[in-house]
């Protein structure tokens, strides 16, 4: 941490300091992450976001809130600007930085509320107040340059949409709006005629009773995905209130910036060709003028897939993220940034230099500045629109989680060893300051710190891995350890992960040591090393954990190689039961919300295109059924013998519900010791952003789960202000 180091300076965590207390489950209640941030475009001002977790009206069942803060960068202190018990996000700084939008959602931006936009002075004493209110509610405000209106989103349904789509209704039999869909008094009766009978189905259908589904794309993340919403564009009147719609059709328009003068808007759609967006697995950049006409294709091409369009400052093109979109090359595909004149000549990609992926582009002074995971951390690059890397922040042990940048200022949301979000500024000539302490109650905790470590595989591939130490190791004491893995499979772990944070620091502080490493099909690492799992998501990810943890136990005496658990999710959960079909080192494992068999994995999943991309085809066809056969855990689940805690989400759709029955009954039926855990109202996201106490729980099962067969002699960790204990 050469730069974190100089700013933090350490603080004495993990060394000893008096009166630190361990890491406990309930610390995760008191965890706060910087959300979002705008810099005013002077850079005087940033306005952030905090999430918060906070008692809900159900007592021991708390909830999320996000308000907004300000802090001046020329000197003070953070000033919090939105109390409440609704949740505000999405914050816009105006062109002259004197007020502020920003979307407001209901108790805690749960259910149907999709929220709406309001205003905040912030030069002077004044109360929020709502611009907008849209039926289907407002977001991704964007101030027009004058400072008079805001670009606002909306997502209407298809039935409030006039005409019909120019793509075929793929409902075999019908065709669009085949009924008498805004005639409340035509006949709709179920003993009429032919056309009745249509307007009946369709009314049942409306009110979801029954759900009709004609697309590819029929799961959501805890539903069916039901009626079709398309994103529509409307220019809202800061004064008045008053909004126009620019933008109608079965469409979306999504990323929607405005050009500096405020005469173009550059939005993201898939290609506008007769094919049903839903069979599109690229998107494309399209121009209009501000009031929504003349809109043409920018960049449109069948072997690439475009996104996120940001403005060049002078106005005269943009910059664009690309990526290969034809198969097998886009598994591993690295996104790229170029820049790209509005006429559709001088496309140039500026990162063929970095080997890596480039995101979340925003033009800054000298350059275009985005985000990158490499090597486990995720650092700032800047790069110039000739293509050099300029510069470079936060690159040891740090995550930038989000950033903005006005001129040479640059402020992001960091996570770090020592804290998993706190806000950073970076002033031109200046080193980083870290401005907030969020989380500045672990300067109480006594943590444990990764250290980085690589192996390298019989066939030449490098795996990086890191090992953190129980916390208050003593020397000569072996410990029991848990090989941590991750999901994506393309998700890459190091000490500036956010997500894993936590839960790290609570092994620790119950007395396990922890392993955690990127194996192959990881990002980060480039092109070739992300492809390597490509019809390989078992044998050779499985080589490359077991080589980190092998490494790890002839390097650390600690490590008790007859005290080895295993756990991960999604992916990793996948990965979890395909090793302990395969190896039976472990004492006992922890499956989360995996897939185990492909082939239902495809029917069942909203992340379904997983197969088709990684494996090189569909179940039905000969190789590729082949392929998805051997590589299923479920094809091995008579081999698994390891004590096995099966957990999912009863509304994670994302894999999928199925597979874990599947694994959970066949395991019962030949009487292995499992045990299988539901989390109802839940989906795949549980352990990120579930409700705290399910979060909280899922942390303690899986800790007691190992306890059972752990022989730990350490007492269970309790702060010297908590009560009770074991």
């Amino acid at each position: 941490m050469r730069m974190l180091v100089s700013l933090v300076g350490l603080i004495g965590i993990a060394s000893g300091a008096v009166a630190q207390q361990p890491i406990t489950a309930s610390d995760l209640l008191r965890l706060k992450a910087v959300t979002s941030i705008d810099l005013a475009d002077d850079a005087s001002r940033v306005v952030y976001g905090v999430q918060s977790i906070v008692e809900g009206e159900k007592p021991g069942d708390p909830v999320y809130r996000s308000h907004l803060w300000m802090l001046d960068l020329d000197g003070g202190e953070p000033v919090q600007l939105t109390f409440g018990e609704r949740s505000d996000s999405q914050p816009a700084i105006s062109p002259d930085g004197r007020t502020l939008a920003f979307v407001r959602s209901g108790e805690a931006g749960e259910g149907e509320d999709r929220g709406q936009v309001w205003v905040l002075p912030l030069d002077a004493p004044g109360e929020a107040r709502q611009v907008t209110t849209l039926e289907h509610g407002a977001s991704q405000p964007r101030w027009r340059p004058d400072g008079g209106a805001l670009l606002v989103s909306s997502s209407i349904p298809m039935r409030e949409i006039e005409g019909a789509p120019g793509y075929d209704d793929e409902r075999p039999g019908r065709d669009w709006f085949d009924f008498d869909r805004d005639d409340d008094e035509a006949p709709a009766k179920p003993d009429g005629d032919r056309r009745a009978i249509r307007n009946w189905l369709e009314k049942n259908a409306l009110d979801d009773d029954p759900t009709v589904i004609t697309s590819i794309d029929f799961l959501g993340e805890f539903d069916l995905s039901k009626e079709p919403r398309f994103g529509h564009l409307f220019w809202v009147d800061v004064a008045t209130g008053g909004a126009e719609q620019i933008t109608d059709g079965f469409r979306n328009h999504g990323g929607a910036t405005i050009s500096p003068d405020g005469a173009m808007i550059a939005f993201v759609d898939s290609p506008r060709t007769e094919e049903h967006p839903d069979r599109s697995t690229r998107g494309a950049v399209y121009l209009m003028r501000a009031d929504g006409s003349e809109a043409r294709a920018l960049l449109d091409a069948p072997d690439r897939s475009y996104s996120s369009p940001e403005w060049l400052a002078d106005g005269s093109g943009l910059v664009v993220s690309w990526s290969v979109a034809t198969d097998p090359e886009r598994w591993g595909a690295q996104s790229q940034l170029a820049t790209v004149r509005l006429d559709g000549s001088g496309f140039a990609t500026i990162t063929n230099d970095w080997p890596s992926s480039a995101g979340g582009a925003i033009v800054g002074e000298g350059g275009v500045w985005f985000s990158t995971a490499w090597e486990g951390t995720f650092p700032l690059k800047m790069v110039t629109t000739g293509g050099e890397i300029a510069r470079t922040m936060f690159d040891d042990d740090a995550g930038v989680r989000s950033f903005d940048v006005e001129g040479g200022t640059v402020v992001a949301s960091i996570t770090t060893i020592e804290s998993p979000s706190e806000l950073y500024v970076v002033r031109p000539g200046a080193h980083a300051q870290k401005v907030t302490s969020l989380n500045g109650w672990i300067e109480d905790r006594v943590i444990s710190r990764p250290t980085e470590h690589w192996v390298e595989r019989p066939d030449g591939t490098r795996v990086q891995y890191w090992v953190m130490a129980p916390t208050n190791a003593e020397a000569g004491v072996a410990y029991p350890t848990v090989l941590e893995m991750h999901g994506g499979p393309s998700a890459m772990w190091g000490p500036g992960e956010a997500s894993m944070w936590h839960e790290f620091q609570l092994l620790a502080s119950w007395g396990y040591g922890v392993v955690y490493s990127n194996p192959r099909g990881s990002s980060g690492y480039g092109y070739e090393f992300q492809a390597a799992n490509y019809q390989d998501w078992g044998f050779g990810p499985q080589g490359d954990v077991l080589a980190a943890l092998d490494d790890a136990s002839s390097r650390y005496d600690w490590i008790d190689e007859d005290r080895l658990f295993l756990t991960g999710g999604s992916y990793a959960g996948y990965l979890t039961a395909w090793i302990v079909a395969q190896d039976h080192r472990f004492r006992a494992a922890v499956a989360q919300r995996g897939v185990y068999d492909l082939d239902t994995f495809f029917g069942e999943g909203n992340a379904w295109r997983l197969v088709p991309f990684a494996f090189g085809g569909y179940p039905w066809e000969e190789a590729p059924g082949a392929v998805l056969e051997r590589e299923s855990p479920f094809t091995y689940v008579h081999q698994i013998e390891t004590p096995l805690l099966i957990m999912h989400a009863s509304q994670d759709l994302r894999t999928g519900v199925m597979q874990s029955q599947m694994l959970y009954r066949a395991l019962k039926a030949m009487e292995k010791p499992v045990e299988y855990v539901r989390y109802p109202g839940a989906g795949h996201d549980l352990s990120r952003s579930g409700r705290p106490k399910q979060r909280m729980d899922r942390l303690n099962r899986i800790v007691e789960f190992f306890e059972r067969y752990a022989d730990n002699e350490r007492p269970a960790p309790v702060q010297a202000s908590s009560e009770g204990g074991e």
